[in-house]
């Protein structure tokens, strides 16, 4: 389990130890940042670990590694550390140490960085080389945590061994725990003064007619860091502009990075378009790497917005399910025009179906789009971590194959009329798809012991203040009121023949359909009409898939809340800058940043 360093006050103990300094000449560390986390093994047992990252990058052939700097957060019953070089790291299914083929070197942990020397540089090949480090953990009543890691993720950044709980096999924890903090002095001719590497997504999606920002990422090769670059673009094959400035703080370590952000000018027909960017000069001198980096970008006239949908199952039985509770809380209070929420409730007054429309083998669970399960309040992230965010948004992150709106209409008072307007960018033969509906209630409340929420966080203190109503409560709490409660549900494949085929681009196509509220509990229909909403799902009928979705309040339609919010946006005042700051009376041609002032205050780039 991750630990925050911060929290456990020994981020300025770790600090990236001589980084923010000049480097010596022909010298430049590796890194992959500064510590954010602690992990480690249960503590139970006393074992020896092993954990090592991969360095394999071909701007670092023919550099040599002269030191290994390993992190230490804590030493509490730890020993027998030892920092090594390797080539291989063979699989080891038995207690046995690693034995490296390269070098191996004992130290005396201290806290903070220990900085160990080789005997004799190595020179990186092009195979690459594993750097990593050993040491004896005692037994422990208490889970011990002496790895530091910085959060972030990348393939090979840490693995590890253990003669008790890892010892099968070396085990790739970049995904769950991130990357390791160790340091790696690099030295010798090979390494570089002034030098960057470019990196772009694979592809960026633009509406036509509209202008619009792509990222690139700035990486540091260089002994010099980066205060600033030159950078030339070409599209479609054709020069943009002259060769543009861009200031930069980028220290120097190897891998450091930086965002750089470049405006699209507006393009005016669909189509797929080839985007170049090239790295020309680092810090006024010639890149010392060749460095450019393409992709596409699809410009299309109708460019649908992805609304992950997240169905969480839950019951007020459930001891564990206030989570989930708070989670969704959470996501319409950061996500209000975005975040589709639906709780489908078991066993309690709440409950209409147990037709779930995705395998619920136990509660609470959670289900993002129908495909991706995790945890309506962590996540993918620890026990006691916020973090269902980050899963909701990898989904919305997935382009979607169509756009949708939905809007509805009182025919009278018992009857709400349904519709769905499905816009596809692309063309079809055929069409997988269809639409279903969902009727969701906010502000549900009632009386009874079945309307209490079990609750199994009370004292538990690993939580965030969003979990104080449970973690400062009892363990039953009375009186809370449910939002986003599924009250009505159709098929969960959704209406068959709802859309059809052939699919034409920029082409609109509607669904409908009726709710009968006499159908439905009257304790489940809140008496502000307004707190029940229509959610239209637009479901891959070959996976079962929700590729898309949207939400309207009852006799509202999702268009109009939108036009209604950006209404309330309007724009006063407009100026224009290039990338070096100077004002422009109006954007020429090439890269320049838009700044808004709003009616309300608010300054947007």
């Amino acid at each position: 389990m991750k630990h925050d360093i911060i929290r456990l006050c020994l981020a300025a103990a770790l600090a990236l130890t001589g980084v923010g300094a000049a480097q010596a000449e022909n010298q430049i560390i590796f890194s992959y940042g500064d510590p954010a986390y602690t992990c480690g093994t249960t503590g139970k047992k006393a074992e020896t670990v092993d954990v090592a990252m991969l360095l394999r990058d071909k701007a670092l052939v023919g550099t040599q590694i002269r030191s290994i700097r390993v992190p230490f957060p804590s030493v509490e019953g730890l020993s027998g550390a030892k920092a090594w070089l390797s080539q291989s790291l063979p699989d080891i299914k038995s207690s046995k140490m690693l034995e490296p083929d390269i070098c191996s070197v004992a130290f005396d942990i201290a806290e903070g960085y220990n900085e160990i020397t080789l005997a004799e540089p190595y020179t990186i090949t092009e195979e690459g080389v594993y750097v990593g480090y050993s040491f004896d953990m005692a037994a422990s009543e208490e889970a011990l945590n002496p790895i530091a890691v910085t959060g972030q993720t990348s393939p090979e950044a840490f693995l590890i061994h253990s003669t008790k709980i890892y010892r099968t096999s070396w085990k790739d924890q970049y995904l769950k725990e991130g990357q390791l903090c160790l340091q790696v002095l690099l030295a010798g001719d090979a390494v570089k003064t002034n030098a960057a590497q470019v990196v772009l997504g694979e592809k960026f999606n633009v509406k036509t007619g509209e202008p619009t920002t792509i990222d690139c990422t700035v990486i540091n090769h260089g002994a010099a860091g980066i205060t600033g670059i030159d950078y030339s673009v070409l599209f479609n094959g054709e020069k943009v502009y002259e060769p543009r400035h861009a200031d930069l703080d980028i220290k120097a370590v190897f891998g450091a990075e930086a965002t750089l952000q470049l405006t699209l000018p507006a393009i005016a027909q669909k189509g797929v378009y080839a985007y170049t960017i090239s790295i020309d000069k680092v810090n006024g001198e010639a890149n010392e790497e060749q460095a450019n980096a393409s992709t596409n970008i699809c410009a299309y006239n109708t460019l649908p917005v992805h609304r992950a949908v997240l169905e969480e199952y839950t019951g007020t039985w459930c001891g564990y399910c206030p989570r989930g509770f708070v989670g969704l809380e959470e996501m319409n209070r950061l996500y209000p025009k975005d975040f589709i929420g639906v709780s489908y409730h078991n066993g309690d007054p709440m409950a209409v179906t147990n037709d779930y429309p995705s395998l619920v083998e136990g509660f609470p669970d959670a289900w993002i789009d129908r495909w991706y399960q995790t945890d309506a309040f962590c996540g993918d992230e620890d026990y006691g971590v916020f973090g269902v965010d980050k899963a909701w948004a990898y989904c919305c992150s997935i382009f979607a194959p169509a756009a949708v709106e939905v809007s509805s209409q009182w025919t009278d008072e018992q009857t709400l009329r349904a519709t769905a307007s499905v816009t596809f960018p692309l063309p079809d033969d055929e069409c997988p798809y269809s639409v279903g509906f969902v009727l969701t209630a906010d502000g549900l409340s009632g009386t009874g012991s079945e309307w209490s929420q079990s609750n199994y966080f009370s004292g538990d203190n690993i939580w965030p203040a969003s979990m104080n109503l449970f973690t400062q409560g009892g363990n039953s709490i009375s009186g809370l009121t449910f939002n986003d409660v599924v009250i009505h549900c159709d098929a969960n494949r959704g209406i068959e023949g709802s859309l059809t085929a052939p699919i034409e681009e920029d082409v609109a196509q509607q669904a409908s359909y009726t709710f009968d509220l006499s159908r439905i509990s009257p304790d489940l229909i809140p008496a502000d009409r307004t707190k029940l909403h229509v959610v239209a799902l637009l479901i891959d009928t070959q996976t079962g898939r929700i590729v898309n979705a949207n939400k309207a309040a009852a006799g509202n339609s999702s268009a109009a809340a939108i036009a209604a919010t950006t209404a309330e946006k309007v724009v006063q005042s407009v100026h224009y800058t290039d990338l070096l700051g100077r004002r422009a009376l109006t954007p020429q041609k090439g890269l320049f940043i838009r700044t808004e002032t709003l009616r309300d205050g608010t300054v947007r780039t």
